[in-house]
């Protein structure tokens, strides 16, 4: 789950209010200037599990498209906002020192603070789980609120964060929708969460991050403002997470997530949140083009715009100039369409599009559906020098015809925890090397297939959007079958069964060509001592092995 909190205490009018957040507040000849303001950003993302939970794929991300969109319209220095990933508790803790330092000299020389704190990742009731440790919730809320700014905004975007919003001065609701609330002050306290106390929040490989955080980056982008006068207030910012997440998680097999508010605020008017910029283009949607339809900007790799269109009509959304990827999602597939926006405008071409599979949700930190993963690989290795060998190459000078042995292999897998434990089965066919004997007229001609069938189990660990290290192992039994040829032509057969191993590990490309679709690079040592001759001497079939690999997985 990854419920979110908004905490805005102590601005003091609608002035200083817009002003702590960037925004541009009309000046008249009798108001004096604004103080000074100084402005700073923690943004924490961490993809690490908790003791009993499943690694997260895209909470990183989502804390580096937060630091990214305070940077473009919310008013923020790159210099002040801080990225901080994968922390342990006592990095966090750091960094929240220094910045309550670096606060506490602005306030001595007389400036006013804002303050951003967002963190994506694994939590329970009671802590921050950062790995294999955690972080109190009482102590992050007590370090939060001894930072000792004008203004403090704090997005928790993780599981079972609902304690946190037990502020001095908050009053909790269990599920507050936003009729019961549809004017927020310039000050006071505010606490935005992604879900209710009793849900589970989730994460979309659609969307490739977290349903809440997205639709709210999405609306303080420009789609929640909705009386268009040019910023984006907590209130609108709000209405419009509040609804989107819960319709795009309604269908999900978690079930709705609905966005929560929590208010006391004093004063008078609205206070922004963000200036989104102004659109002076427009990206067209075709008449033919119907379903749930993203316009990112590839860029800032942001949804700036979500339509739901219908078949039939045309649809013109307003845009910045600039380069932006179309996603339209069908119930079969997703199209994804590069689209330019110039002065003048574009139009979406629908046969420029490529289309992929659709990809499924998961919940954070809680049970997900399991997926599947089919794998075609093959294999080159040099044949094992053993005993066996030696008598056949050294004691009756046969030569070997070709330097390496090939292998082709099928595995079915199933994942057992998210992007970590698959397990499943295999097959191999293994081709060695023809061992020829010529003595003037007569030509001998030995060589043997040998397939392997078992047991195969991949742990994997991610390096990033589109990498993965692996490691694997695989237990079965081994059937080998040694050909002999002799000088008429006769072919003599044998069939010899043994033990077959396999140890593993290599690194994964995703998403290469189609969602889904991924090549592996790697090497092996096999294990299978299964042909014997009438020596007693025994050849291990197996050896290094470099792979390659192509999977689809669903």
């Amino acid at each position: 789950m990854r419920p979110a909190r908004f905490f805005l205490p102590a601005a003091a009018a609608t002035a200083a209010a817009c002003a702590l957040l960037g925004g541009a507040t009309p000046a008249r000849a009798d108001t004096p200037p604004a103080p000074a303001i100084a402005s700073y950003a923690l943004v924490v993302g961490s993809n690490l599990p908790g003791p009993g939970q499943t690694e997260l794929r895209y909470a990183e991300d989502d804390a580096r498209k937060v630091a990214a969109t305070l940077v473009e319209i919310g008013g923020y220095a790159p210099g002040a906002v801080d990225v901080l990933v994968r922390p342990t508790p006592d990095a966090l803790r750091q960094r929240l020192d220094r910045l309550t330092r670096r606060v506490a000299a602005d306030a001595d020389a007389g400036k006013q603070a804002r303050f951003v704190f967002y963190y994506s990742g694994h939590a329970r009731g009671t802590a921050l789980d950062l790995g294999p440790a955690a972080l109190p919730l009482d102590e992050l809320r007590q370090r939060l609120l001894a930072v000792p700014a004008t203004l403090k905004i704090v997005v928790l975007d993780a599981c079972q964060s609902g304690a946190f919003s037990r502020v001095k001065g908050a009053t909790p609701a269990a599920d507050f929708s936003f009729n019961s609330r549809q004017h927020l002050d310039a000050s006071g306290v505010a606490v935005l969460a992604s879900s209710s106390g009793s849900e589970l929040s989730q994460e979309s490989e659609l969307l490739r991050g977290s349903y809440f955080t997205h639709h709210l980056l999405v609306g303080l982008r420009g789609a929640g403002d909705a009386n268009r006068d040019g910023a984006v207030s907590i209130d609108e910012a709000y209405r419009y997470a509040y609804h989107h997440t819960l319709a795009a998680t309604a269908a999900t097999a978690v079930g709705g997530q609905h966005v929560s508010l929590e208010v006391e605020l004093k004063g008078h008017g609205e206070v922004p949140l963000s200036f989104p910029r102004p659109a002076t283009s427009s990206i067209e949607l075709p008449a033919q083009l119907a379903g749930h339809t993203l316009i990112q900007d590839r860029q800032a790799k942001a949804v700036v715009a979500e339509v739901h269109k219908a078949r039939g009509a045309p649809a013109k959304v307003a845009v910045a100039p600039g380069e932006y990827e179309v996603i339209a999602r069908s119930d079969a597939q997703v199209a994804r369409c590069q689209v330019t926006a110039g002065p003048g405008g574009a139009t979406v071409e629908l046969g420029r599009c490529t289309l992929e599979a659709l990809a499924p949700a998961a919940r954070k930190g809680a049970a997900f559906a399991p997926r599947w993963r089919v794998e075609v690989a093959g294999a080159l290795e040099r044949e094992r020098h053993d005993a066996y060998r030696a008598t056949l190459v050294d004691t009756f000078d046969y030569r070997e015809e070709r330097a390496v042995s090939t292998e082709a292999s099928l595995g079915v897998l199933r994942e057992y925890a998210r992007r970590g434990l698959w397990l499943g089965g295999f097959a191999s066919q293994a081709a060695s090397p023809t061992y020829v004997f010529d003595a003037g007229e007569q030509t001998l001609r030995f060589d043997w297939q040998t397939t392997r069938a078992g047991a195969l189990a991949q742990g994997e660990r991610r390096l990033g959007r589109s990498f993965a290290a692996f490691a694997r192992a695989s237990a079965g039994i081994g059937i080998a079958r040694t050909r002999f040829v002799d000088q008429d032509g006769a072919a003599t057969h044998e069939t010899h069964v043994g033990p077959a191993f396999e140890l593993g590990a290599g690194l994964r490309i995703d998403d290469l060509w189609l969602a889904g679709f991924a090549m592996s690079l790697g090497g092996s040592f096999e294990y299978a001592p299964i042909i014997e001759n009438e020596l007693g001497e025994r050849h291990d079939s197996g050896g290094f092995r470099a792979r390659y690999g192509l999977s689809y997985t669903w």
